[in-house]
């Protein structure tokens, strides 16, 4: 027997099983929907069947229409070898990676919990006398995972950071509550 035919028996033999499966004892189609338990039911039930379905999409809508989305939260930080005070190359390195590290916590703090401006500018006889602005933030990043930590250039360490979507819903629930 060729290789076609052998192909075209199997299929007519999973579509005939898929069609056995799909009849009941007696003889009718069993919709899904409407099947409370193993024991098919004598009748159709297209009420109870359009209310579960009606549900089901309901649900499915929700799910996918929520009113943020955000994969992950991410935020990178950058420093300086050369500015780290130490003698060893090594260590300035590490502290360099240290440094681009807290870099990345803050500018995800500003992402999580915002950032407080403060800015104060004076006038005076119709020229700009001073001009001076205060940022300041405060927040706790938790489960936070670091995602590469690179070399750019000769002198630069680049730190990647993110927080889930998991810790953001954390956080608005807490904000919904009150708790921050």
């Amino acid at each position: 027997m060729s290789m076609l035919n052998k192909s075209c028996v199997s299929l007519a033999s999973i579509f005939g099983l898929l069609v056995l499966n799909a009849c009941s004892p007696t003889g009718q189609f069993v919709n899904p929907l409407t099947v409370q338990d193993a024991t098919p039911s004598s009748h159709l039930d297209s009420k109870q069947s359009l209310t579960s379905t009606s549900a089901l999409l309901n649900e499915r809508r929700v799910a996918e229409t929520s009113k943020y989305y955000v994969p992950s939260v991410s935020a990178v930080g950058f420093s300086s070898i050369a500015i780290q005070p130490s003698k060893s190359l090594n260590q300035r390195r590490l502290m360099a990676i240290r440094a681009a590290k807290l870099d990345a916590y803050r500018n995800l703090t500003e992402q999580l919990h915002g950032i407080y401006i403060q800015g104060e500018t004076t006038i005076g006889e119709a020229i700009l006398t001073s001009d001076k602005l205060g940022a300041a933030l405060r927040g706790t990043v938790i489960g936070a995972r670091t995602v590469k930590i690179e070399p750019t250039g000769s002198d630069t360490y680049q730190v990647e950071l993110a927080v889930s979507q998991a810790h953001v819903d954390r956080l608005i629930r807490a904000y919904r509550n009150g708790l921050l």
